[in-house]
Formats: structure tokens, C-alpha cells, sequence
């Protein structure tokens, strides 16, 4: 009997206690979530805050990548236009006439001794059709706008071309110089180009005709004028006494196939009924064409 009573009464002690251990359990169940909420916040939270260092380490790469293609790109783009920049601020008014047929590039000159090439040598036809290559009609030029070069005096009149497309006749200042050279090379081979020689001859009181003497000035102006500053390096070799320049420097041209092309385009024949003289109205010789620049006095 007491055995019964003891056990109905260990029964509802035990019962009387449950409600307090059920209790202790959720509390402690709610204490572990919440544990693991705080954790998995404070993680989240680690992972936004990395995510954002992550970005900005990538937009900052990202932008450095930028600068320095930008970099990059500038200084090529420098490389390739800068043979131009010293004519931005300086330039003439028929600069932007002339651009398409302006193309700059780096060559190197054929400037090694010895008799090679269609320019060097003796005289022969080759070498007369390569000086010939931008004089094939006497290097004249169809100028659009005569606003350019105004006439300098009432008794001066700009030389127009009498046809239906009009304009003005010029040339090109380094086509000159080319008609300059041909002159003293001709003129230096007298033996060859008899002709040059005859009109060019030397008389009492003038050793040098103006015309050849004014060529040679010309060059030496056109230049100083340019001041080819293309860098030429002395070395010395072993059987030399003295130092020796170097050739192959690099220096910044004119692509002349793109500015022949345009000279085919612009470039007028000084001849036949399209020149007529405004005061007499005869047409000019084709002989006195030949020479006819810079031969006011010769």
C-alpha cells in the first residue's frame, strides 16, 4: 500500500514537473535560434560588407585598366599625329585644299653613296621620267580660290585659266624646289643637256646666272625654312680615321603615291588656248613655260 502510494505520488510530482521542463526545453530551442539567426546575420552581413570591398576592388581595376588602355591609346595616337602638331596653331589658308592629298608616314631616305636608283647615275630615259614623276606638266595647278594670293599691283593680274572650270594657276613651293633641282642637275651636265646649259651660260660680269643662283638660295631657305630635325649618329668603324654618320635615319614625309594622285587631279597643262595673255591676248610659248618661274631677270 505504501508502494502504491508512493509511486501515485512520484507520478504526480512527475507531472506536477513537466510543464517546467517542457518550459526549460523551448527556452532553451528559442535561445539556439536566435544564436543561429545572429549568426547568420552577422554572416550575411560579412559577406554584403566583403561583396562591397569585392566591387570596389574591381571597379578600381577596372578603372586602372581603363587608364592605362587610355594611356596607351593617347600615346599612339600621339605617335601617329604629332608630326602635325606644329601646324595647328601655324597654317596657311589653303591648308584644308591640300589635306586629302597629305598623308605623313615615316621613311627613311636612299641617301648611301653610289650610283643606284631611277634619280642617280647618268643621264638616260629612265632617269628623265623619274625627275618627271611630279613634273609631268610643268608642276601648274588649278587654285579654286584666288582669295588666297591676291594680285599685288594694278598692273598685276592673277593668272586665270580660260576654260569652263576656271581658276587660278599656281604651284606648290616644293614642286618648285623639284624644278630648281632638275635646272642645276641639267645644268651641272652640260654635256647631256646642252640646251639648259646654253640658256644658263655664264657671261661677262656674271659668273652664275640669276636663275641658277636663285635656285640654289631657294633650297638652302626651303631648308632652314623646314629644319629636317631627323636625328643622323656618328659611329666609328675600324678601318676609318674619322667618325663615320650613319645613314637610315627616320624622317617624316609625305606619302608621295597619295600626294601624286592628287597632283593628277589638280594639275593643268600651262599650254594651248586655255592661257591667254590679258593685255595682248597671245598665248604664251611652251618653250619659255619650261623656265618661266623665277626667270624675270635671269
Amino acid at each position: 500500500m505504501r508502494s502504491l502510494i508512493f509511486l501515485a505520488t512520484s507520478c504526480k510530482d512527475s507531472l506536477t514537473m513537466h510543464p517546467q521542463s517542457s518550459t526549460c526545453l523551448e527556452v532553451d530551442e528559442c535561445d539556439i535560434d536566435t544564436e543561429h539567426l545572429l549568426s547568420n546575420e552577422k554572416k550575411r552581413e560579412k559577406y554584403q560588407r566583403q561583396q562591397k570591398r569585392n566591387s570596389a576592388l574591381l571597379v578600381g581595376n577596372v578603372f586602372v585598366l581603363l587608364l592605362n588602355m587610355g594611356l596607351f591609346l593617347t600615346a599612339s595616337i600621339r605617335k601617329a599625329v604629332h608630326v602635325t602638331e606644329c601646324t595647328q596653331s601655324v597654317r596657311l589658308p589653303h591648308s584644308d585644299w591640300i589635306a586629302d592629298g597629305i598623308e605623313w608616314e615615316v621613311r627613311t631616305y636612299d641617301d648611301k653613296f653610289g650610283n643606284h636608283g631611277p634619280f642617280r647615275g647618268e643621264p638616260r630615259p629612265e632617269l628623265d621620267e623619274a625627275w618627271a614623276t611630279f613634273l609631268f606638266t610643268d608642276y601648274t595647278i588649278r587654285v579654286p580660290v584666288p582669295g588666297w594670293r591676291n594680285a599685288s599691283s594694278p598692273n598685276t593680274i592673277l593668272t586665270e585659266f580660260e576654260d569652263e572650270t576656271g581658276g587660278i594657276m599656281g604651284t606648290f613651293s616644293f614642286l618648285h624646289n623639284l624644278h630648281c633641282l632638275k635646272i642645276i642637275r641639267q645644268y651641272m651636265l652640260s654635256d647631256y643637256y646642252s640646251a639648259t646649259a646654253e640658256m644658263f651660260k655664264p657671261g661677262p660680269g656674271q659668273p652664275i646666272r640669276t636663275h641658277i643662283d636663285h635656285c640654289i638660295d631657294i633650297l638652302r631657305q626651303s631648308e632652314l625654312c623646314h629644319a629636317d630635325t631627323s636625328l643622323m649618329i656618328f659611329e666609328w668603324q675600324e678601318h676609318a680615321r674619322i667618325p663615320i654618320n650613319l645613314h637610315g635615319a627616320k624622317h617624316i614625309c609625305a606619302n608621295p603615291d597619295k600626294l601624286n594622285r592628287w597632283l593628277e587631279a589638280h594639275t593643268v597643262p600651262p599650254f594651248g588656248s586655255i592661257l591667254k595673255h590679258p593685255w595682248t591676248g597671245i598665248q604664251p610659248p611652251l618653250l619659255l613655260f619650261s623656265f618661266s618661274f623665277s626667270l624675270r631677270r635671269s
